[in-house]
C-alpha cells in the first residue's frame, strides 16, 4: 500500500549475475601517441570528476531522485525494472519499514499531532556509456545503494466524519555509494585502451559516496467509511515537495541541489471472513495504488509513475488478549508502470 497506516515491510529480492575479465596491465607505447595522448586527457578529466563522462546527463539528479522520492512512505517499496533502450533495464530492489502514529491523547481543539519515520534501503542495479561516441567509449555497470532516513510531523484535523486532512513536514538524510564495474568488451583494441584509461585513473572512479539533506512540505488526505456487511473502504491521497542537498560527495560532480514532487493515491477495502484462530479473526483484504512523478523526476528515472494492485489476509485480536498487537497481516501486488516497468511486492504489516 502507498501509504501505510501502521508499521509495514515490504521485501523485495533480485539475483543478479555479472560476469568480470582478468585482464594484465598494457603501455602506453602498445598504442598510437595521439591515441595514447587522447587517453591520458580523458583520465585526468575522470579523476578530476568521472561524472562528465558519462552519457547519461545530469547524473547528480538522477541518483537524487532514486535517493528522494523513493525514501517517502508514500512510494511503493517493491522489486521492479524499467526498460531503458540499447542500455537495457535498470532494475530497482527495496526493503521499506514506515513507522507512523497518530497521538489521539494528546488531541487538542480538534487537532492530533501526528509523526513518521520510515527506514528505506535500494538497491539499484544499471549500465551508462562512458566517453559516448569517443574510440575509448566503455560500458559500466552502476551498482547504487541508498539508505535513506525520512521523518516527518504533522497534525489531523477531521474535517467531517471519516475526513482527515493532514499537513506535515519531511526532514531527512540519504547516504548513496556506488559501486561500479566495467563491462569487458571483445574487442582487442578497445580492450588495451580501456585498461590504459584504468592503469591511470585506478579503480577509485568507480567508488562514489554522497551524503544528502532532504526537508520539505507534504499534505495528506485520508478517508474511511463503512460499506456495509463489516466491509471497510480507506482511501488516501498525498502530496509531496522534496527538497535535496548534497552535504558533502567525493565526487564534485554529485554537488547539486534538487527539487522534486510527487502524487500517491491509493484505495483499500477489507472485510470478514468466517476463520477465527485462536481468538484472532481472519480478514481479507484488496488494494490498489498509483505515484505520479514530476517532470524533473522522470527525466531522471526514465518513467513517470508507478502503480500496484494486489491482496492480503490479516488477523485482529479479537478478544483483545495482546497488550501490544492488535493486528497482524500478510500481502502480494503486482506493480506497473509507463517504459515497461514491471515488478512486484510481498508485504507484512501489524499494528500496535
Amino acid at each position: 500500500m502507498l501509504h501505510p497506516r501502521s508499521i509495514i515491510f515490504k521485501i523485495g529480492l533480485f539475483i543478479t549475475c555479472v560476469y568480470t575479465a582478468v585482464s594484465t596491465p598494457v603501455s602506453a607505447q602498445a598504442l598510437p601517441p595521439a591515441t595514447a595522448n587522447m587517453i591520458t586527457n580523458m583520465a585526468g578529466q575522470a579523476k578530476n570528476d568521472p561524472t562528465t563522462l558519462i552519457s547519461l546527463n545530469e547524473y547528480g539528479s538522477f541518483i537524487q531522485a532514486v535517493s528522494g522520492p523513493f525514501s517517502l512512505p508514500g512510494v511503493i517499496s517493491t522489486s521492479f525494472q524499467a526498460n531503458r533502450g540499447t542500455l537495457g533495464n535498470g532494475e530497482f530492489t527495496r526493503l521499506v519499514a514506515p513507522i507512523s502514529h497518530s497521538f489521539d491523547n494528546l488531541e487538542f481543539d480538534g487537532f492530533t499531532p501526528y509523526a513518521e519515520v520510515t527506514f528505506s534501503f535500494t538497491d539499484q542495479k544499471q549500465s551508462e556509456l562512458w566517453m559516448e561516441g569517443m574510440p575509448i567509449q566503455m560500458m559500466v555497470e552502476h551498482n547504487i545503494k541508498t539508505t535513506s532516513i525520512m521523518t516527518g510531523v504533522g497534525v489531523d484535523f477531521e474535517l467531517m466524519k471519516g475526513l482527515t486532512i493532514r499537513p506535515l513536514v519531511h526532514l531527512g538524510w540519504s547516504r548513496i555509494k556506488d559501486r561500479s564495474n566495467q563491462v569487458p568488451t571483445t574487442n582487442v583494441t578497445m580492450t588495451m585502451m580501456q585498461q590504459m584509461f584504468r592503469n591511470l585513473t585506478g579503480d577509485g572512479i568507480f567508488k562514489w559516496e554522497v551524503d544528502q539533506f532532504q526537508y520539505g512540505p507534504a499534505v495528506e488526505t485520508k478517508y474511511n467509511t463503512n460499506a456495509g456487511d463489516d466491509i471497510e473502504v480507506n482511501l488516501g491521497l498525498r502530496f509531496t515537495q522534496l527538497n535535496i542537498k548534497t552535504i558533502s560527495t567525493s565526487t564534485p560532480g554529485l554537488e547539486e541541489s534538487s527539487k522534486f514532487h510527487s502524487l500517491s493515491g491509493n484505495l483499500e477495502l477489507d472485510g470478514p471472513t468466517s476463520v477465527n484462530v485462536s481468538g484472532w479473526d481472519m480478514r481479507w483484504q484488496y488494494f490498489m495504488g498509483a505515484t505520479r512523478f514530476d517532470t524533473a523526476t522522470k527525466n531522471a528515472l526514465k518513467f513517470s509513475w508507478l502503480g500496484e494492485l494486489g491482496a492480503g489476509l490479516f488477523f485482529v485480536d479479537s478478544q483483545e488478549d495482546s497488550s501490544y498487537v492488535e493486528t497482524v497481516g500478510f500481502s502480494g501486488s503486482l506493480i506497473v508502470g509507463d517504459n515497461d516497468v514491471d515488478g512486484w511486492t510481498i508485504g507484512a504489516k501489524a499494528t500496535f
